[in-house]
């Protein structure tokens, strides 16, 4: 049985669009999100990405949570930079 090329086209534009408003409502809900929130949210992804990967070595781990704490500290001077040009007209 041949393949409807121009349902395989539509079904594919309605797939594409689909995936474009799953993305733009994935932005929408980011920028609802507090600065505690959005790190609440990073936190869980690296702590299912840990329990994926459970044969770290303690090195490792101990690697991992420093750089979590580096990245903290970055996002923490972001969000004070982002709030004094707020502010400043």
């Amino acid at each position: 049985m041949p393949i409807d090329k121009e349902l395989y086209r539509r079904a594919y534009a309605a797939i594409g669009q689909w995936k474009e408003a799953e993305w733009i409502e994935q932005l929408q809900h980011a920028s609802r999100l507090s600065s505690r929130e959005a790190w609440q949210q990073y936190v869980e992804l690296i702590e299912f990405g840990w329990r994926l990967c459970p044969q770290q070595s303690e090195w490792q781990h101990g690697q991992k949570l420093d750089d979590l704490a580096r990245y903290h500290e970055r996002v923490q001077k972001l969000e004070t930079w982002r709030r004094a040009r707020a502010r400043s007209p």
